[in-house]
């Protein structure tokens, strides 16, 4: 994957798949409270769907606005309004006050350079009692020689979470299922984090 990815396909590979493991989580870790969720790199709009039928309202963010007839196509009439779909990269995105920040294999692909910028938007608009949800990719990862994404080693991934307790931090460093390609090496840190 580079630059030059084919994110329409992509999209169209992910329309019907089930939420992704991290969207789980999140529904796992908030129980029956719903509240104000912004997803950064919505994709296919599986996981915003996810939330919204469990009645969050989403900030469905993504720089690509492939997916966001998929969104609307799929969700019911009367939960149409739970969704805003909003088109931006990651690099000029206003993240609005969320008491869920939620982000399933996309907030890598901000530029280095641009990247502790975009992280600081992401805590300043995690409300307390909050939580960011998401993985970021590590620098074992396959896709590692990407100038333009964003690898972290673990402490790295760790110190990006001062301010918040960490209530599920877990490394994965291994080969497995990918959208465009069979497979790949995945180096990942998949995080839920609580901001004080």
């Amino acid at each position: 994957m580079d630059k030059n990815t084919n994110w329409p396909e992509f999209i169209r590979r992910t329309l019907d798949e089930k939420p992704r493991r991290m969207a789980a989580k999140a529904l796992q870790y908030f129980g029956d409270f719903t509240g104000y969720a912004v997803e950064l790199g919505c994709g296919s709009g599986i996981d915003a769907i996810s939330l919204a039928e469990r009645g969050w309202k989403v900030y469905a963010v993504d720089s690509t606005p492939d997916g966001f007839e998929n969104i609307r196509k799929k969700l019911p009439d009367d939960k149409k309004d739970r969704i805003e779909c909003v088109q931006a990269r990651f690099e000029d995105i206003k993240i609005p006050e969320a008491d869920l920040v939620y982000s399933s294999f996309s907030i890598p692909f901000c530029r280095p350079e641009a990247f502790g910028s975009f992280w600081g938007k992401i805590v300043a608009a995690i409300k307390p009692g909050g939580r960011f949800i998401g993985n970021l990719f590590g620098v074992d990862d396959e896709w590692a020689y990407m100038t333009d994404a964003t690898f972290l080693t673990r402490e790295q991934a760790i110190g990006l979470f001062r301010g918040f307790d960490v209530e599920y931090f877990k490394e994965l460093n291994q080969e497995g299922p990918a959208v465009l390609t069979p497979t790949k090496f995945w180096h990942l840190f998949d995080v839920v984090a609580l901001k004080k």
